[in-house]
């Protein structure tokens, strides 16, 4: 690594060198600022709703969804390595109350209703949204923590065009990165193809074992090789057609539990998760009125391997478990403009779920078709100029049985016509579905569960300042949500672990957001940060379930969160900082834990009384790059340090993450 330090300073100083000289050909890349007015539609009345910035994108290109997430927004990402399983908790929520869309697809595994989003590169994404809470209605059901858009858009002014990005760093781990646009004013191609491994094998101090030693990450490596296409298509003026596929092969191992003290060869896991996405959409738009259909079909399979090693025998499967998921999705919306203070929007949808899973070693499994049909309707008004009104309602039909109408009911009010300040409320319930999971995995599934449904709601101030050199927007929202019917597994009296009805879950807190935007002659500054408090509290039964868990945070949610983002650019130059922090967080339902834990070691003190809590800790990353432009070429050069202050953290227990590492990533682009 001091190696790839001293080529980045040497290219650092070559480029002031060459500006120095005044090189013809090289010309410092000037700041371009992209600004909108705070639009204050009436369609989005009472919603929360949040976009992460270009700039946060790029900065995280060669990373995964879930450092965009952990890093740059409220939501909680638990991990449970580098490279391994990470899950999102929206607003305090499980991992299956955050749906996610994929150009308007759902791809939520119907098995296990969640989203790995250490799958999803940030490399496939041109745009990156976030619904909060009841707002996630709009999209569809199920979203009781909120919603996460992930889109693509396309440059009808692009004629030939293009990047590529080689990177490479610590523990072996290498990114590859190439797309091609070419297209007129009729029709546009993107051509996207991407490859990411890791040796993954860094070193922690294993304080799960009595003997604290220093060890490597053995067993974790992974990889991903994926390739991305869109086709988009203008008919005409009003006729828009696309095409947008996705399909990627990822392997990875995942390493023995850091407290296991056996031989290195036994208990070897591996993991393979597979996907096919493509989605072709129609839009049509007329003076008054938008139609949009679309018909998806996303393919998924997960294969989880564990092997023991027996001399003479070689390796022996203990589980050999395979599952493939097929999901078939058909959309139709319908937005029409009665005036300038009305509007309505209707949609239809429709999803089919095929889960087939087998376990060739413990014969178990099960094949299950599940049908979902929704039908949602909105009406959206604009009254005396100052204040925006919406009604939202949905009714969806899963295998044929009705469930109750969810709505969200929102309101927003301008008090200055000429501010852009705006107070904002909503009130909704939602609804979810038990995963196919929950009702039908062999043993334990649990067939007479009920369906999950709350109440929400939000209320907040936004404001956005602009002028010739400085953007201001800031936010504050605080939000409630009372859930019943909790799903949760536990362990049952059969010998295995079986899910329950038992939970009922408050959630509330408050969510802050800042973005400062501000050029001082060529310098351009950017401060934009995000700050939450989430009490996360079970309320189930205590007569039947113990007062232990009684009113107390559940595990694994951070009482309060915070990231904030700096950066500085000069003449091509450009240096970002990136600095988040996670709060306490308990490892038990019960907020405590066992005498043996080895929390005292990463942080807690017996004084404190939280032995059974993971510490609070502080994540700093650090970005030194500079782009040059060679006529229609664009180079560019980057180094990242990751973890900077070296900070001995972990997200689950007996799963430590690596400390102070780097990464190159060399950049080249061009538009002609």
């Amino acid at each position: 690594m001091k190696r790839l330090l001293i080529v980045f300073i040497f290219l650092v100083i070559s480029g002031f060198f060459a500006k120095a000289q005044e090189v013809a050909d090289t010309i410092a890349i000037e700041e371009v600022r992209i600004t909108a007015k705070y639009i204050f539609k009436k369609e989005q009345a009472g919603q929360k709703n949040s976009r992460v910035d270009s700039v946060v994108l790029l900065d995280k290109v060669n990373l995964n969804l879930s450092d965009v997430l952990s890093e740059n927004t409220p939501v909680y990402i638990k991990e449970h390595g580098r490279g391994a399983l990470a899950t999102a908790s929206f607003r305090g929520t499980a991992p299956s109350h955050t749906q996610v869309q994929w150009n308007g697809m759902n791809i939520n595994s119907p098995m296990l209703g969640m989203v790995d989003f250490s799958l999803i590169p940030v490399y496939i994404i041109d745009d990156l949204s976030l619904n909060h809470g009841g707002s996630s209605i709009k999209e569809q059901s199920g979203g009781l923590g909120g919603s996460i858009n992930i889109n693509n858009k396309v440059d009808w002014n692009n004629r030939f065009s293009g990047r590529y990005y080689q990177g490479f760093g610590s523990f072996s781990s290498f990114d590859e990165f190439g797309q091609i646009n070419i297209g007129n004013k009729k029709i546009q191609s993107k051509t996207r193809i991407y490859s990411n491994s890791s040796e993954n094998d860094y070193s922690f101090i294993n304080k799960s074992i009595t003997e604290r030693p220093k060890v490597e990450n053995k067993n974790g490596n992974y990889s991903k090789i994926g390739m991305a296409q869109e086709l988009y298509f203008r008919a005409s003026e009003n006729n828009y057609i696309s095409i947008k596929t996705w399909g990627q092969i990822a392997q990875r191992s995942i390493p023995t539990v850091q407290s296991y003290e056996g031989a290195d060869h036994a208990n070897l896991n591996s993991q393979d998760d597979n996907t096919i996405k493509a989605v072709a959409d129609w839009k049509h738009y007329n003076k008054k009125s938008k139609l949009y259909l679309s018909a998806g079909y996303d393919y998924q399979s997960l294969d989880y391997i564990l092997e023991n090693e027996i001399n003479g025998m070689g390796k022996i499967p203990a589980i050999y478990s395979e599952s493939t998921m097929q999901t078939i999705q058909s959309n139709l919306k319908y937005n029409y403009d009665l005036s300038d203070k009305v509007s309505f929007q209707t949609t239809f949808n429709y999803k089919h779920s095929n889960v087939n899973t087998k376990d060739s070693v413990l014969k178990t499994g099960y094949d299950v078709v599940r049908d979902d049909y929704s039908v949602f309707g909105g009406i959206y008004l604009n009254v005396f100029k100052k204040i925006n009104l919406s009604l939202m309602l949905r009714n969806d039909i899963n295998d044929y049985n009705f469930s109750p109408v969810i709505f969200n009911l929102g309101a927003s009010y301008k008090p200055f016509i000429d501010k852009d300040l705006v107070i904002k409320g909503s009130f909704a319930r939602n609804y979810h579905h038990p995963t196919l999971n929950d009702l039908y995995w062999q043993p334990g599934g649990n067939p007479d569960l009920k369906p999950e449904e709350g109440f929400s709601g939000d209320l907040g101030i936004g404001y956005l300042y602009t002028n010739d050199n400085l953007k201001v927007s800031s936010g504050l929202t605080g939000f409630y949500s009372d859930i019943n019917n909790w799903i949760i597994w536990l362990p049952s009296f059969k010998g295995y672990w079986e899910p329950f009805n038992i939970n009922r879950v408050k959630s509330y807190g408050i969510e802050l957001n800042l973005k400062v935007s501000k050029n001082i002659k060529k310098t351009n500054f950017l401060i934009q940060g995000n700050f939450g408090i989430t009490r996360s509290l079970n309320y189930g039964d205590p007569k039947v379930w113990g007062d232990e868990s009684y009113k107390k945070q559940l595990p694994f949610i951070p009482s309060h969160s915070g990231n904030l983002l700096t950066q500085i650019k000069y003449k091509g130059f450009y240096i970002r900082h990136q600095f988040n922090n996670y709060g306490e967080r308990f490892t038990m339902s019960s907020n405590e834990v066992n005498p043996d834990d080895n929390s005292v070691d990463v942080g807690a003190s017996t004084e404190s009384g939280k032995l059974g809590w993971y510490y609070p800790f502080y994540m700093n990353n650090l970005t030194l790059g500079k782009d040059y432009k060679l006529k229609k070429y664009k180079l560019g050069i980057e180094l990242k340090v990751k973890n900077l202050f070296d900070e001995q953290y972990r997200s689950v227990l007996n799963r430590y993450m690596p400390g102070r590492y780097y990464t190159l990533l060399l950049k080249i682009s061009f538009n002609k």
